[in-house]
């Protein structure tokens, strides 16, 4: 596990330490392109975190925006975007059926803040139906369940196979919750979400360090939505309209508070970390997926600055890539 952060750490937001992988790369620049980089960077310092960034055109001409988006990160409930692309793959292929029952014992799923983890008796329902709660609301419960069905070595197998690391999908929530609850000395899961955001405490985890946790970087993130965007068939309609549904829309989506704009996304949050990915489409353009990977410099739970920095780093790098759907 890392180093514990010292107050000056958990101040600054450091970026010194990776090399510069930053860039806007278009068959035909936008204008103002050149500036766009520079922007990100100002917008994450002034919030006070360290921000990963990677825009790409799912369809059209190819394009693309990027700050920092090769260093590997932990990336929290994430995992949950790439088990789901696998769990479509396998229906797809016939491997896996999407109405598989999935049963869900109380004494056995681990409690959380939402969806079947937060209820009390046993739930049973179907793999589909699963996937859907895992995207829509990150249902812990449900992710554990899915990757259960799946299995781990066939996720890694799998996500080999699409050039994407077995890390994206380290372990489920039981397991992270356990480490957390683990290395914050804590009993239950509120206790932890106090002790990691608790400023005099500094409170660390194995699971913001991306040799432990599940992880990944923002360029990978990016290509699990540009694989899944380039997939077609009911199973991988399920997971776009799960996608569609989520629950939190205040971080990516206050850069597009626009009715006809359409946000699908997925995040990811523990602590410090707050991350997102999601897919923007403006009427009558080319889909933009964006992956924002940040690690706040201060502990607290609630940082709506931070939260809105999000929404401002992904709206810069949409921009430059939004194109006609007839070009």
């Amino acid at each position: 596990m890392r180093r514990a952060a010292s107050p000056q750490d958990r101040y600054v937001a450091d970026t010194s330490q990776v090399a510069d992988t930053s860039q806007v790369a278009e068959t035909s620049p936008a204008a103002g392109a050149s500036d766009v980089v520079a922007t990100l960077r100002a917008v994450a310092r002034d919030a006070g975190v360290t921000a990963r960034v990677h825009g790409t055109r799912l369809s059209g001409p190819p394009g693309s925006v990027t700050l920092d988006d090769a260093e590997p990160v932990a990336i929290a409930s994430l995992y949950k975007l790439p088990l789901a692309l696998v769990w479509a793959d396998l229906v797809a292929a016939g491997d896996l059926a999407a109405d598989q029952p999935v049963r869900l014992a109380a004494s056995s799923r681990m409690p959380g803040p939402t969806g079947v983890a937060m209820l009390l008796d046993d739930v049973s329902l179907t793999a589909r139906d699963a996937v859907r709660l895992m995207l829509a609301v990150s249902d812990n419960a449900c992710g554990d369940a899915l990757l259960a069905v799946v299995g781990r070595a066939r996720v890694h197998e799998h996500l080999a196979e699409l050039g994407l690391p077995a890390a994206l999908v380290r372990q489920g929530s039981g397991e992270e919750t356990r480490a957390v609850l683990r290395d914050t000395g804590t009993a239950d899961w509120s206790a932890a979400q106090r002790a990691l955001a608790d400023p005099d405490r500094a409170a660390e985890t194995s699971q913001y360090d991306p040799a432990y946790a599940s992880a990944a970087s923002a360029a990978q993130v990016g290509e699990v939505l540009r694989i899944l965007w380039s997939r077609t068939g009911p199973a991988h309609d399920l997971v776009r309209d799960a996608l569609a549904r989520q629950a939190w829309r205040h971080r990516v989506g206050s850069g597009f508070p626009h009715d006809d704009v359409a946000l699908l996304g997925k995040t990811g949050t523990l602590g410090r970390l707050r991350h997102e990915a999601a897919v923007v489409r403006f009427p009558h353009e080319h889909p933009v997926g964006v992956v924002v990977l940040t690690e706040a410099a201060r502990p607290e739970r609630h940082l709506p600055r931070v939260d809105a920095a999000i929404g401002e780093l992904a709206r810069l790098a949409v921009g430059p890539l939004r194109l006609p759907d007839d070009v």
